[in-house]
């Protein structure tokens, strides 16, 4: 299918060309909380302020917490504390806790439990429907042999030349019927999962990087924050995999008075060297300083950096970069770097 602007996938194989999508795009609901018990638990430290807290006003913040059990170490984000029994504190964490080796300083416990979660307050899933989808493979089989659902499937969101800009999981496939907007052609009806909704930035992202060329105005990056300006860098990124590497000995002007957080710096670094729209995959300060190397970085506005890079979030994990950790992995991978 010529123009066919998302894809439907099962496995490996593409079970749908679809022109079109309606009500994928809106602000997704936060993924479920987990929950936890912590057991024969000691609290010390910040945790043991956020218990003291929590039994005061109900819950308390208190960020990454990092856990030793018997059967080894792990790490609990954004973690809430919600109330202490006895010996047993409950917490509540962004997602399930990570697998940590030889974690300094970690609260040790008998055990973590899990919680049963909640039944949720609002459906976790919505309709979305893919318009104007031309079916193939296993899919095209089982609505030939008159299947009313198809198995869980993903989805990919294609740029003019069919390359996916983007894949995530969609859904089971609920409901076909012939497309009223586009003749010969079916649409597809998906539970999908409110938590994988898109905010509308964020396909403005897509739609500015769907043809052939990146967004060929400087500074276009500015105008876009958070998951928005993360999946713009992610488009620049994957456009300037086919550009040519910098060129040894020349001289790069970095405009510095926007970048106040890491993803801003990489979307001004790539614009200065590689061109709008553009972006270097490495991110870290002695990968940036390596794709550099031989190269001078004249940095314009550097004390707006120098305020902001790496000064917030301090618990998020990892831990972002400070502005003298970028200077130095620059310098150390081969880059005069000349601060103004």
């Amino acid at each position: 299918m010529r123009n066919a602007r998302y894809a439907l996938l099962s496995g490996l194989h593409a079970v749908a060309l679809c022109h079109d999508v309606r009500g994928l795009y809106g602000d997704p609901v936060p993924p479920p909380r987990v929950r936890h018990e912590l057991r024969g638990c000691e609290p010390r430290g910040e945790l043991a302020r956020a218990v003291t807290q929590a039994i005061v006003e109900g819950t308390a913040p208190l960020g990454t917490l990092d856990v030793e059990t018997p059967g080894g170490g792990w790490r609990l984000a954004a973690v809430r504390v919600l109330g202490a029994r006895g010996d047993v504190v409950t917490v509540e964490s962004a997602g399930p806790p990570r697998r940590l080796h030889g974690a300094y300083g970690a609260v040790p416990c008998a055990n973590l439990v899990p919680v049963p979660p909640r039944p949720p307050e609002e459906p976790a899933h919505e309709d979305v429907t893919f318009l104007g989808c031309s079916p193939r493979g296993a899919l095209r089989d089982a609505l030939a042999a008159g299947a009313t659902e198809f198995e869980t499937v993903r989805y990919q969101v294609l740029d003019r030349t069919s390359g996916p800009q983007h894949e995530a999981e969609a859904g089971r496939v609920t409901a076909a019927a012939d497309s009223r907007l586009h003749h010969g052609l079916v649409d597809l009806t998906v539970a999908f999962p409110r938590s994988g909704l898109i905010p509308p930035r964020t396909r403005e992202v897509w739609d500015l990087f769907h043809g052939y060329e990146p967004p060929p105005a400087p500074g276009t990056w500015r105008r876009y924050t958070g998951p928005a300006r993360a999946e713009w860098l992610n488009q620049a990124a994957r456009r300037a995999r086919r550009d040519p590497r910098p060129v040894p000995g020349t001289v790069y002007e970095l405009d510095g008075h926007g970048i106040t957080d890491g993803d801003a710096l990489l979307c001004a670094l790539g614009e200065a060297v590689l061109g709008p729209g553009r972006a270097f995959e490495a991110g870290s300060p002695r990968a940036l300083g390596e794709e550099l190397s031989g190269c001078v970085l004249v940095w314009h506005r550097a004390d707006v950096a120098r305020a902001c890079l790496g000064v917030t979030p301090l618990l998020a994990v990892p831990r972002p970069a400070t502005f003298q950790e970028f200077v130095d992995g620059l310098r150390a991978g081969g880059v005069r770097v000349v601060l103004d």
